[in-house]
């Protein structure tokens, strides 16, 4: 019988906290996605601002997937609109948030999945913190407390902050390295986590689901790409049956000069490197005749002028110090 009783206060409590946190939630989530609002990754959030099924291409992955891809080349030379929801140092956790967010307002036919996210590794407590602060932003965003206003109680969210660069955070920054032979054939295989392979099948399943065709991609990295992790990746791919993109053994297709296309002595390329990987995925997702051409539409008119922005600014804004 006490026992009992025990285990009843310990329900009442867990559902009265449970309340409480369903109540919180959306007083503490941001209203926006501008700095301003105090949501994480600005950037990778400016998703939320574009038109609904206006994504056609989204990219997922650490900081080799936004500091190699530029979606307004993509564009500009395609008519492909994609977006980068790379962050910083994301875990495959972040990766599978990041995708059922995107979903949640767009439908894109495809996405690039950047590979270097699969070697990075986490503990289950990790990951079940971040499912956590998914359900109630409330520890996610605990830190706003001191700039709630008497809007946020009425929950009305407004995503206004528009990304021009569509993810992309390029660096003109010369850094390089004498080209290194770092791609070695072996048999040998780095094994992707058992976590990491989990939230993989998470991810697979997902998109398959919502009809997104999962293409694996590893951009030119020296110091994350070798060709254990190759073999590693392609044993993923082929038990998936995903088409699997390494840059780092398509030496002519993507001729990266790593004295000149580094930021950072070969960790991530430079944004003349990015335009040399950027201008051989946009020719490979042509080719796959299953994405439009928007240039010209007018439903699309928001594109263009992002584009005229990125166009002006690509000289200067792209220069300055690593992130």
């Amino acid at each position: 019988m006490k026992c009992l009783k025990q285990i009843l206060r310990c329900a009442v409590f867990l559902a009265g906290l449970v309340l409480i946190l369903t109540v919180l939630h959306p007083i503490f989530a941001p209203k926006n996605n501008s700095e301003g609002s105090g949501i994480e990754d600005v950037s990778a959030n400016g998703i939320l601002s574009e038109k609904k099924n206006s994504i056609d291409v989204l990219v997922l992955g650490d900081s080799l997937s936004h500091t190699a891809i530029s979606p307004m080349m993509l564009y500009k030379d395609y008519g492909i609109t994609s977006y980068l929801c790379g962050s910083y140092g994301q875990y495959m956790y972040d990766t599978l948030r990041y995708l059922e967010q995107a979903f949640e307002n767009q439908s894109p036919k495809i996405v690039l999945l950047e590979t270097d996210t699969l070697y990075r590794r986490f503990n289950v407590t990790d990951a079940i913190a971040s499912s956590i602060q998914c359900e109630f932003p409330v520890f996610r965003y605990h830190d706003r407390w001191k700039d709630i206003t008497a809007s946020d109680f009425k929950g009305d969210i407004n995503y206004t902050c528009i990304n021009d660069y569509k993810g992309y955070r390029g660096k003109d920054i010369v850094n390089g390295i004498p080209n290194p032979q770092y791609m070695v054939p072996t048999d040998k295989i780095d094994d992707i986590s058992t976590l990491n392979q989990y939230y993989m099948n998470e991810i697979v399943k997902f998109c398959k689901e919502k009809n997104a065709e999962l293409i694996l991609v590893s951009t030119p990295s020296v110091l994350n790409c070798n060709y254990e992790r190759h073999n590693g990746i392609q044993e993923i791919a082929d038990k998936y049956g995903l088409e699997y993109v390494d840059m780092n053994l398509l030496a002519e297709e993507v001729p990266i000069d790593w004295e000149k296309d580094t930021r950072d002595k070969g960790d991530h390329l430079n944004h003349e490197g990015a335009k040399k990987v950027t201008s051989y995925l946009g020719k490979y997702l042509e080719d796959k005749n299953v994405l439009t051409d928007h240039r010209g539409d007018k439903e699309y008119a928001q594109w263009d002028d992002s584009l005229a922005i990125y166009m002006e600014k690509i000289e200067t804004v792209f220069v300055g110090t690593n992130e």
